[in-house]
């Protein structure tokens, strides 16, 4: 995966969540941006680790081919995640600003969920080769899953419209990132085979 691409992928993730907090100075912003980054380092330090041990056992079981096709789907996933974070902080940007969000962008971000879904669809089609093995590996982590969403995830009612611009949610159901996503049999609404599959562990 190109650094390049991924290194500005991150860093627009970074000013996309500093700008989050930037509108008013509260409490409860200065709590959100708080917890965010204690998730950020639970999860380098408790899943990431683990994640990666699972995904090398299978990086040995892909074939060539195979290993070509992840590695271009996981250009063009970086390549729609920083189309979608552009639109996404534009939309932000408006929002900061007091300024309604524009109909046409909040489509343009609904249009970019659905492109990186279908790519997900794709790797899905290669996870499902290794489905037995997938399952396997994933169902190690399932149970730790269960540990870790209940500490990477805000109380019920705590930072209520979080993520959302006008009460709607861009980003549809997500995409697994290390700010934390569910251990379901689906992707990418949770870490399934597919996002399973395109994880880089050199990466993450």
């Amino acid at each position: 995966m190109n650094l390049k691409k991924w290194t500005l992928l991150v860093a627009m993730m970074g000013v996309l969540l500093a700008t989050a907090f930037a509108n008013d100075g509260n409490e409860i912003n200065k709590n959100r941006a708080d917890f965010i980054k204690e998730r950020k380092a639970y999860f380098k330090e408790n899943i990431k680790p683990k994640l990666d041990a699972q995904r090398n056992k299978l990086e040995v079981s892909i074939s060539a081919e195979d290993k070509k096709e992840i590695a271009k789907l996981r250009e063009e996933v970086i390549r729609e995640k920083l189309l979608q974070m552009e639109f996404m902080f534009e939309a932000r940007s408006s929002r900061i600003k007091g300024e309604e969000v524009d109909e046409g962008l909040l489509m343009e971000i609904g249009a970019q969920r659905i492109v990186i879904e279908n790519l997900y669809d794709q790797a899905k089609i290669i996870a499902n080769n290794y489905r037995p093995e997938i399952d396997d590996l994933l169902s190690e982590l399932r149970e730790e899953g269960k540990e870790w969403q209940g500490r990477m995830r805000p109380q019920r009612g705590e930072f209520e419209g979080y993520g959302r611009f006008n009460g709607r949610r861009p980003m549809g159901s997500g995409q697994f990132t290390e700010m934390g996503r569910g251990f379901g049999p689906g992707s990418p609404g949770g870490f399934g085979i597919a996002t399973f599959l395109l994880w880089d562990v050199n990466k993450g």
